[in-house]
């Protein structure tokens, strides 16, 4: 079955060629629509972001699975490119993990990310993590991969203690199907090469400023051997940043124009918002005439 906007093919297609993929996390649909507009042709809904955004919330398990497909669809909705979904554990065991496919899949996911923490888990470069047994993890992989309806692309993620239980883990992944693999909070530039020597398949690394896992180019991390760079957190953390130094700013000069510098118009933000529904409007139109034909 083909998946319901085609965004799932158009990842593994982009998986399969030799360029290596950037990949930076948005929050809600607007922080998505301004990835897009920025260029950026795969994009990933991240868990932490969501907790912080929707909820307010350290990324500690609480944000369920009806509220990230509920804005899984309002994001796929809004844009144009696929989109990875941070699924957590899978909000459960593996009949969870099941329900967690089809809700991911109806609502336009490109991708999932499935980790193999306890509840409640924690931010992948967060210390205090630690993981269920691997036995396990692998009937909530095993699950995903059998119960998928469309070519979802399953990317298997440990938060293992060592890199050596990491990399153990990340091998049994991909030997059960796991499309891509993904050992969390690297510690250090000898243990990302490891991964990706060692790690058979398309590896995903996940930066973070200020994490743990020490920041290289995209260059550099393709010629080691990665396949997908994910920038969970930079639109967040330069919105919060942004946010909090302009409106300090105009809390102090009681003078709208002293902020001008950092604002788009009403005029700017009008034309983002409405170019981005009419264009929507106007890849709709075709297919609902067909509809109507039939």
């Amino acid at each position: 079955m083909r998946s319901i906007n085609g965004m799932a093919e158009r990842f593994r297609r982009a998986l399969s060629e030799p360029h290596v993929l950037e990949v930076p996390g948005c929050y809600d649909v607007l922080s998505a629509m301004l990835l897009e507009h920025a260029g950026f042709q795969q994009l990933f809904l991240s868990g932490y972001g969501i907790a912080a955004s929707l909820l307010g919330n350290p990324d500690i398990g609480l944000t369920t699975l009806t509220e990230t497909a509920a804005l899984t669809r309002n994001v796929t909705n809004r844009i144009g490119v696929p989109l990875i979904v941070d699924a957590d554990n899978g909000y459960g065991n593996e009949d969870n993990v099941q329900r967690t496919v089809y809700e991911l899949e109806s609502g336009g996911a490109a991708a999932m990310i499935l980790e193999d923490q306890v509840f409640p888990k924690r931010c992948g470069h967060a210390e205090g993590k630690a993981v269920i047994p691997l036995p396990d993890y692998m009937k909530k992989l095993e699950g995903a991969l059998k119960h998928r309806q469309t070519p979802l692309v399953i990317i298997a993620r440990t938060d293992a203690g060592t890199i050596e239980e990491g990399i153990a883990r990340a091998k049994t992944f991909r030997g059960a199907g796991a499309d891509v693999t993904l050992i969390d909070g690297l510690r250090s530039l000898d243990d990302a090469r490891r991964v990706a020597s060692e790690v058979p398949g398309p590896k995903q690394i996940n930066l973070i400023y200020g994490g743990k896992t020490p920041l290289l180019a995209a260059d550099e991390l393709a010629r080691m051997g990665f396949k997908v760079i994910l920038y969970s957190t930079p639109a967040l953390y330069v919105a919060v940043r942004a946010v909090s130094d302009s409106m300090r700013q105009l809390r102090d000069s009681h003078d709208l124009g002293s902020i001008a510098g950092s604002s788009v118009t009403f005029k700017q933000f009008q034309e983002l918002i409405e170019s981005s529904y009419l264009g929507k409007q106007e890849l709709a139109a075709p297919r609902v005439k067909r509809a109507a034909a039939r």
